[in-house]
C-alpha cells in the first residue's frame, strides 16, 4: 500500500509540474515541449517562456505548497488537533501587517515586500511564544490562545493600514496580495525562498520520530526520553519559517496547510513519520494544478486563494459525508 502510495504521489508530482510547464495563456504542445529540450527552440519566446517564467513559477508553488503542507502537518501534529492551520499563531497575519506596511510606507518593492512579510511573520510568533511565556499555565492551550490574541490584532493593525491607503492604487495592491498569486514570482524568488524551506524542512526531517511521540501528549513523551519543551520550541520555528517564506512570495494561500494533512491521513492512514513527506508532494502537486487552473481558466489571473478556498471548502464537505456515510454504513 505504501509503496503503490510513493509511485502515485511521484507521478502525481511529474503530471502537476509537466501541465504547470506546458499550460497558460501562452500555450506550449509537446511539439514545442521537445524542441524546448532538444535546444531546437534555443533563443526563441517559447523557450524564454518555458524556462524563465513557468519552469520557474512551477518550482516556486511546488515549494510553497510543500512547505505549507508540512506546516500544517507538523502544527496538527503539535497541538493534536485537526483543524489547525499553519496560520495559528498569527504568522499569515504577521507577514501580512508586514507585507503591507511595505506597500504602505516603504513603496512596496518586490524584494523589500518578502522580507517585510517574513520578517513580520517570525516576529508575531516569536511574540506569540513569549506572551504564552508570560501567562504560564499549559502550554499548548497558551500557545494557541496567543496566536488568536495576536491575530485579532494584526487584523486591526491591516484594517488600519487598508482605511489609510490611496484607494486608487495602494489598496488595490493590498487587497490583491492578501488574495495571493504567484503572477511574479521567477528564479529570482524561488532562491530566496527555497533555502529556508529546505533547511526548516530537514530539521522537522530529522525530529519526526520526536514529532511522533509528541503526539501521545507531553508526560508520555517526557517518560520516552523526549525533552518535550525543546522539541516543541524548535518544530514551531521551523513550522513558522516554512509558512512565513511562501506566505513573503505568494500572498496568503488558504486552506492548503489545513486540507492537504487530512487528504493524506484518509487515503494513506496514520502512519505519522510516511506522511510527513507524502503530505509535503502531496501539497506540492495540488498547489500546482490550482495554480494552473488559477491563470488558465479566465483571460486575467485569478487569485490562487480564490480556487484553494473553494477546493478545501469542498474537499472537507464531501470528507464529512464520506466519513458519516461510512459510519452509518
Amino acid at each position: 500500500m505504501r509503496k503503490a502510495a510513493w509511485f502515485w504521489l511521484a507521478l502525481l508530482l511529474i503530471v502537476s509540474f509537466f501541465v504547470s510547464c506546458l499550460c497558460g495563456r501562452y500555450s506550449l504542445g509537446l511539439a514545442d515541449f521537445w524542441e524546448i529540450l532538444t535546444g531546437q527552440a534555443a533563443g526563441t519566446m517559447k523557450a524564454n517562456v518555458f524556462w524563465n517564467i513557468r519552469v520557474a513559477r512551477a518550482c516556486v508553488v511546488g515549494v510553497c505548497g510543500a512547505a505549507l503542507s508540512l506546516a500544517g502537518f507538523v502544527y496538527q501534529g503539535l497541538f493534536s488537533n485537526p483543524l489547525v492551520s499553519p496560520d495559528v499563531l498569527g504568522v499569515s497575519g504577521g507577514a501580512s501587517v508586514g507585507a503591507i506596511a511595505c506597500i504602505l510606507f516603504w513603496g512596496g518593492s518586490m524584494g523589500l515586500l518578502e522580507v517585510s512579510a517574513f520578517a513580520g511573520g517570525i516576529l508575531t510568533v516569536g511574540l506569540a511564544l513569549l506572551l504564552s511565556k508570560a501567562i504560564g499555565g499549559s502550554r499548548v492551550f497558551d500557545l494557541i490562545l496567543s496566536g488568536i490574541i495576536l491575530s485579532a490584532v494584526a487584523n486591526a493593525l491591516i484594517m488600519a493600514m487598508k482605511y489609510m491607503a490611496d484607494p486608487t492604487q495602494q489598496l488595490a495592491v493590498i487587497d490583491y496580495w492578501l488574495m495571493g498569486s504567484f503572477s511574479l514570482c521567477g528564479w529570482e524568488e524561488f532562491f530566496a525562498v527555497a533555502p529556508l524551506c529546505l533547511c526548516a524542512a530537514l530539521v522537522l526531517a530529522l525530529l519526526r520520530y520526536r514529532l511522533k511521540v509528541l503526539t501521545l501528549g507531553d508526560e508520555e513523551a517526557a517518560s520516552l526520553g523526549i525533552a518535550v519543551l525543546p522539541v516543541r520550541v524548535i518544530s514551531i520555528v521551523c513550522a513558522t519559517v516554512l509558512v512565513a517564506a511562501s506566505v513573503s512570495v505568494s500572498g496568503i494561500v488558504s486552506w492548503v496547510g489545513l486540507i492537504v494533512p487530512h487528504l493524506v491521513r484518509a487515503l494513506l492512514g496514520e502512519d505519522f513519520e510516511a506522511n510527513f513527506f507524502q503530505t509535503a508532494l502531496c501539497g506540492a502537486s495540488l498547489l500546482m494544478l490550482a495554480d494552473t487552473l488559477a491563470r488558465s481558466l479566465l483571460p486575467s489571473e485569478i487569485p490562487i486563494s480564490i480556487l484553494t478556498s473553494l477546493m478545501g471548502a469542498l474537499f472537507l464537505c464531501g470528507f464529512l459525508l464520506w466519513r458519516r456515510v461510512k459510519k452509518e454504513g
